[in-house]
């Protein structure tokens, strides 16, 4: 059977209580019963000891001395609840007994020490009754049963017991009740909550949860539910703009192809023509290519940290950025570029040779695509307590303040108009973004518009022996 979520915390509330009432009935029923019987041991130690006074050992027989006097008093006085008392030999042979027991005898048990209250019966009466050992010199030579009728106490512990445990259902019931109300009341925000998650799809990830009044747990709930949500909602953001900036860049090389073979089927044209459209047909399919390529690759750094383990190697950074600036010696050298590298001396590093080559080179190509012809660049390499850094800095257009904080988004380039001549995808900031999230490589820029970018590398700390560990 399925319980609704208030029906389970009403139940469980239940339950804790329903032990907690039954122990206090218990307790009270005890307490009760405890002190009622007190009373009647009182009374029957306060007779025993009165009339343990008027008894007379004579020889083999043991009477009371004025049993006369009892008889009188008992046609003189009205005796709400009688005391009956009863004299007998260690062996139980009855010797006395008051007068209004008439012929009958109280019940003699062999006491295991002491004044021990019982209870017994009388003509089908329950009573309350008690053995006093008679001493002569110091020696028992007989017993005094003094007893007391036990109706009305048993009658109150029996009504006691009665109303406990009629009522304890009751209260069980009315307390399943109350805690049912009190549960839906105090779930009430979770109602809401849930109908407002309901309403929230993709084409309204605006709408929010609203908060409780109080700061409590659910308030955090729901603090922390639309917290999910605004990610949510930028990140669906981000994917539309993403497809949109994509599908803008894809179609720009394709439309350049299309306009290409279409001037070329309009009418004959000479080789030289021939080879000049071709060439540009050549050139927008590697500009193609690369973008898709870049995508690709950006979409295997969402699942490379779970997929593909990093081939973590002893390098050095120095040699990476040389092996790099090899690579783009024609570019530098076409635009006479002079590149500065410092190099103090640092020790190698711990990391992925690949995704290291593939941060360098992009942070180095944007520093030679933006840099002015016959600038500098200047790349500086140096320990910062346990820390290598590595900074590029060039000579370039710079970054506009308001764009700093949104180059590593994909397909992003600032102020790209302005600077129709220079070409990109806007893909390799994005891609030097994840790389460098996975190599644990915190990134800084820092920008100046017109005079240029400087951008740090600062890698994580290694120790020598947690060098070792890594690559074994």
């Amino acid at each position: 059977m399925s319980l609704a979520f208030k029906d389970r915390i009403a139940l469980q509330y239940m339950l804790v209580t329903a032990t907690l009432v039954a122990v206090v009935y218990l307790l009270v029923f005890g307490v009760v019963r405890q002190r009622v019987y007190a009373e009647l041991d009182n009374s029957l130690r306060f007779e025993a000891n009165k009339h343990g006074r008027e008894i007379t050992i004579a020889h083999d027989s043991i009477v009371f001395a004025h049993k006369d006097e009892w008889a009188e008093a008992e046609h003189q006085e009205v005796q709400i609840e009688p005391v009956f008392i009863q004299i007998t030999r260690l062996d139980g042979q009855l010797m006395d007994r008051s007068p209004n027991l008439k012929t009958n005898q109280l019940p003699f048990r062999k006491p295991r020490g002491g004044r021990i209250p019982l209870s017994s019966t009388l003509h089908g009466k329950t009573i309350r009754q008690m053995q006093v050992p008679i001493l002569e010199h110091g020696k028992p030579v007989g017993y005094l049963l003094a007893a007391i009728s036990a109706e009305a106490a048993q009658h109150v512990v029996h009504s006691l017991e009665t109303v406990l445990l009629l009522s304890y259902p009751v209260v069980l019931l009315v307390l399943f009740g109350i805690a049912r109300l009190l549960a839906g009341r105090s779930i009430a925000p979770i109602t809401q909550i849930t109908a407002t998650t309901n309403r929230i799809t993709r084409s309204n990830l605006a709408e929010r949860i609203a908060l409780p009044p109080r700061p409590d747990e659910l308030h955090t709930l729901a603090s922390a539910i639309n917290g999910l949500l605004h990610r949510i909602e930028q990140a669906v953001e981000r994917e539309k703009q993403f497809t949109a900036d994509a599908s803008h860049e894809l179609r720009t090389p394709l439309a350049v192809l299309k306009g290409t073979l279409e001037v070329l089927i309009r009418k004959p044209r000479s080789a030289a023509e021939y080879v000049e459209n071709i060439a540009l047909g050549i050139r927008e399919i590697d500009r193609l290519t690369q973008l898709v390529d870049q995508l690709l690759l950006l979409a295997r750094f969402e699942d490379r940290a779970k997929a593909v383990p990093l081939n973590r190697q002893e390098l050095s950074v120095a040699s990476s950025v040389h092996e790099v600036l090899y690579r783009l010696r024609t570019d530098l050298g076409s635009k006479r570029i002079r590149v500065d590298v410092q190099d103090q001396d640092t020790p190698p590093i711990i990391s992925d040779p690949y995704l290291l080559d593939l941060v360098l080179d992009n942070v180095l190509a944007n520093a030679v695509k933006y840099s002015p012809a016959g600038s500098t660049i200047c790349v500086r390499l140096a320990c910062v307590g346990s820390q290598l850094h590595c900074t590029i800095t060039d000579e370039g257009i710079g970054i506009r303040p308001d764009d700093l904080s949104r180059i590593f988004d994909p397909l992003y380039r600032s102020d790209a108009l302005a600077h129709k001549e220079i070409g990109g995808t806007g893909l390799g900031l994005s891609i030097v973004a994840k790389a460098c999230a996975l190599l644990q490589i915190k990134t800084e820029v820092q920008s100046t518009l017109g005079q240029g970018t400087a951008f740090t590398l600062l890698f994580p700390a290694h120790v020598s022996q947690a060098v070792s560990e890594v690559v074994g």
